[in-house]
C-alpha cells in the first residue's frame, strides 16, 4: 500500500495581505488635530488617496521598498499642500534671501516654530498614539475620519453656492446677496474710480510736508507690549484707529502709500503702470514741492529703494547718511542708522535749502524683524521689539521738539507699512506676514500739523480707512491752511472714503465680510479666517 501523499503547501499569495496604515496612522492624526485646531487646510481627496496608497497590497518586496521610499517626500509635499506657507515658487524666492540673514537670527526663526510648547504636544500625541494603539485600530479610524470629510466636501461642493460669512444688519444689504468674489469685484471696480485732487495754489507761502513710513508697526503689535495708550500718539491731531494698510511686506507697502491719491489697486497692479495723478509725490511736485527720498537704512533688501524708485515714481537721490551713527544692525548685518539722527541730518539739509516748500519721504526700518542692538544684544524678541519701539516713539517724539523750537511748519504724516506680526495666530506663527491678516495691516497712521499758531484737541477717527483718507486730509491742508489760529483737525477730516478691509499679499487676500474676515489663498476657494 502506498503512503498517502503530502498535502500539498498553500499556494504563496498574489499580494501581500495589508497591514494596515501603521505608525502612518500618527501622521493622518496630526493632520487632523491640526485641520481641528484651525492650523492647517487639510485636503481630503489628497489624503485619501495618500492613506489608500499606503494600503494598497503589493506583491513584490522591491515594489513595497519603493514604496516606502516614496512615501516620505510624498508625505511632507502633501502636508505642504496643506498647510498656509506660499506656494513652492514664491517660498523658493523667499529662501534665496536665507543666504543673507545672520546664524542668530536663523536659529531664532527655528526658535519660533520648534517651541516649547509644539514639542511638548508632539510628544504627548506620541505617547498617546502608542497608548491608544494596542486597544484601538486607529487606522480604521483615520480612514473613517477621511472618508467622513470626503464626504462632507462633496456634498459642499454639490449645493448651491451662498455666501460663506453670515452679514450682519449693521453691514448693510449691499452684498448680502453676493459671493466672495463678487464682493472683492465689486471693490475693486469702485476703487478703480477714486481719485484725490490736489489743486493749487497753496494756502500756505513755507512749509513742508513729511511722511514717515515705519515699518513693523501695527496696532495689535502696540497692544502686545503695552503701548497702545502711549504719550506719542496722544501728540498727533488726527490718529486713525482702523487704518489699513492693505500689505504685510514693504514693498508693496511702500507703492501703495505713494500712490495715495488713487483708490487701492490689485496686488499684481503694484507692479504695473498707472495714472500720472495716483502718484502722490508727483501730486505734491506738480504743486510747488521740491521731493526728497531719505531712508535710515541703504535700501538693498528686497530691491526695496529700486521697487520705490522704479514702481514709485521716486527717481530721487537718497539724502546723505554719511557721518549719521548707526543704531542697529540688521538681520542681514547691514547698518541701520539712528532715526533721531537721520531726521535731524535731513532738517538740517532742509534749513540749508532755500525751496518754500519741500515733500520728503522717510522709511525707517528700525522696528524690522530680527534687528540686533548692539547694547542688548541677549534680548529675546519680544523685549527687542519693545526695547527699540520704545527707543523710535523717543526719536520721534524728539524730532517733533525740534521742529517745535525751530518753527518749521510741516505737515507730519505717520504710516506704518504694516505690523510685525509680534503675536501671530492660528495661521502663522510670530513674525510670519505671508498672510496680510487684519492684526498686520490694521496700523496706528496718524497726522499731525508742527509750526502753526492753534494748539487743537486731538480726534480720533473710528472708519474703516485706507491711504486715500490721508491724502484727502492733505489735499485740504494744502488749499486752505491749518497753521493759523482757527485750525480744527475735525474740519479736515469730515466726510473722509471710508475703505471697506481687503488686504493682499502676492498669493493671499483678506477681506472683511460683517464681522469675520474670509481668507482667498491664491485665488481659489473661500474660507473663514480663524483669529
Amino acid at each position: 500500500m502506498s503512503p498517502p501523499h503530502a498535502p500539498a503547501g498553500p499556494k504563496p499569495p498574489l499580494s501581500q495581505p495589508p497591514a494596515g496604515l501603521g505608525g502612518w496612522s500618527l501622521y493622518f492624526i496630526l493632520k487632523l488635530l491640526l485641520e481641528w485646531k484651525g492650523s492647517l487646510s487639510l485636503h481630503p481627496l489628497p489624503n485619501l488617496a495618500f492613506a489608500l496608497l499606503l494600503l494598497l497590497p503589493l506583491s513584490k518586496r522591491w515594489l513595497r521598498l519603493a514604496r516606502s521610499a516614496l512615501a516620505w517626500p510624498a508625505a511632507l509635499a502633501l502636508l505642504y499642500y496643506d498647510s498656509w506657507l506660499p506656494p513652492p515658487a514664491a517660498l523658493w524666492q523667499q529662501l534665496s534671501e536665507l543666504k543673507g540673514f545672520s546664524f542668530s537670527y536663523l536659529a531664532e526663526l527655528a526658535g519660533r516654530v520648534l517651541t516649547p510648547q509644539l514639542l511638548t504636544g508632539l510628544t504627548i500625541a506620541l505617547a498617546g498614539y502608542l497608548l491608544m494603539s494596542r486597544i484601538l485600530r486607529l487606522g480604521t479610524l483615520v480612514m473613517a475620519a477621511l472618508l467622513f470629510l470626503c464626504g462632507r466636501q462633496l456634498w459642499q461642493e454639490s449645493r448651491p453656492a451662498l455666501p460663506i460669512a453670515a452679514v450682519t444688519a449693521s453691514a448693510g444689504a449691499a452684498y448680502a446677496a453676493q459671493t466672495p468674489d463678487q464682493q472683492l469685484d465689486n471693490f475693486y471696480r469702485t476703487e478703480q474710480q477714486r481719485q484725490v485732487n490736489f489743486q493749487g495754489p497753496l494756502a500756505d507761502p513755507g512749509f513742508d510736508v513729511l511722511l514717515l513710513h515705519v515699518c513693523s508697526l501695527s496696532w495689535d503689535d502696540l497692544k502686545a507690549i503695552g503701548f497702545d495708550k502711549h504719550p506719542l500718539l496722544d501728540r498727533f491731531d488726527i490718529v486713525f484707529d482702523h487704518f489699513n494698510s492693505a500689505a504685510s511686506y514693504s514693498g508693496p507697502a511702500a507703492l501703495r502709500v505713494l500712490r495715495a491719491s488713487c483708490g487701492q489697486p490689485r496686488h499684481a497692479a503694484l507692479y504695473e503702470s498707472a495714472p500720472e495723478q495716483c502718484f502722490l509725490f508727483q501730486d505734491l511736485a506738480r504743486l510747488g514741492f521740491k521731493t526728497e527720498l531719505a531712508l535710515n537704512h541703504d535700501g538693498s533688501f528686497d530691491s526695496f529703494l529700486q521697487q520705490v524708485r522704479h514702481n514709485g515714481r521716486m527717481e530721487l537721490p537718497l539724502t546723505s547718511q554719511s557721518g549719521v551713527p548707526v543704531g542697529l544692525r540688521g538681520f542681514d548685518s547691514s547698518p541701520i542708522y539712528n532715526d533721531y539722527a537721520m531726521l535731524s541730518r535731513w532738517l538740517q539739509l532742509r534749513m540749508e535749502d532755500g525751496s518754500p516748500h519741500v515733500a520728503t519721504y522717510y522709511n525707517s526700518i528700525s522696528l524690522h524683524d530680527g534687528n540686533r542692538i548692539p547694547e542688548a544684544p541677549t534680548l529675546d524678541t519680544d523685549a527687542s521689539y519693545k526695547y527699540r519701539a520704545d527707543h523710535l516713539f523717543r526719536d520721534i517724539g524728539q524730532f517733533i521738539d525740534l521742529l517745535e523750537r525751530e518753527h518749521r511748519k510741516t505737515i507730519l504724516l505717520l504710516v506704518p507699512e504694516h505690523g510685525a506680526a509680534l503675536r501671530g495666530d492660528k495661521l502663522q506663527f510670530s513674525g510670519l506676514r505671508e498672510i496680510p491678516s487684519p492684526g498686520i495691516t490694521t496700523v496706528p497712521a496718524a497726522i499731525k500739523v508742527i509750526g502753526g499758531k492753534s494748539h487743537p484737541r486731538p480726534i480720533r477717527i473710528e472708519q474703516q480707512v485706507s491711504y486715500t483718507a490721508v491724502s484727502t486730509i492733505l489735499s485740504r491742508m494744502l488749499a486752505q491752511s491749518p497753521f493759523g489760529a482757527d485750525y480744527r483737525p475735525e474740519s479736515y477730516a469730515q466726510d473722509l472714503p471710508i475703505t471697506p478691509f481687503v488686504s493682499e499679499s502676492a498669493n493671499f487676500t483678506v477681506m472683511q465680510r460683517g464681522n469675520n474676515y474670509l481668507l482667498q489663498p491664491g485665488g481659489s476657494a473661500w474660507s473663514d479666517y480663524p483669529m
